[in-house]
């Protein structure tokens, strides 16, 4: 009986550090990753007879911008562009781009057909976008 109850003690001691312990761990892997990406694209709505890669709603200095992805490469890290859309499409909007004002507003003040090269910081689980340049093509 003793033997019993010094397992079960022992037992719940583990359990109670697992506890403590492995959700820090866990956390501190998921916030560490960030991924660059490059979206490739141009700003409005597709013409009838084309589908693009994605139809993103990006949100850049508190307006709505509809994107249509032509290309995206991830410059950094082994996820796929599939797997970052996938992350992303749930979201409304799909992205919120955050960084110095001048980029944001290239984006945001963009006109209808401008096409743009975004290029970028992503943490999985966030919809937010870590604005790094801003090029019109």
């Amino acid at each position: 009986m003793r033997t019993g109850a010094r397992l079960v003690t022992a037992l719940l001691l583990f359990s109670a550090l697992l506890s403590t312990v492995f959700p820090t761990v866990v956390s501190a892997q998921r916030t560490s990753r960030m991924y660059t990406v490059r979206l490739d694209g141009y700003v409005g709505q597709p013409p009838e007879d084309r589908r693009e890669m994605a139809d993103l709603r990006l949100r850049a200095a508190g307006e709505d911008v509809r994107f249509q992805l032509t290309s995206a490469k991830m410059l950094t890290g082994s996820i796929s562009i599939q797997s970052f859309l996938s992350r992303v499409r749930p979201y409304s909007p799909n992205l919120i781009l955050r960084g110095p004002k001048d980029p944001l507003a290239r984006v945001s003040h963009a006109p209808r057909g401008a096409v743009l090269r975004i290029t970028g910081s992503w943490r999985p689980g966030s919809q937010d976008l870590l604005v790094q340049s801003v090029e019109r093509k």
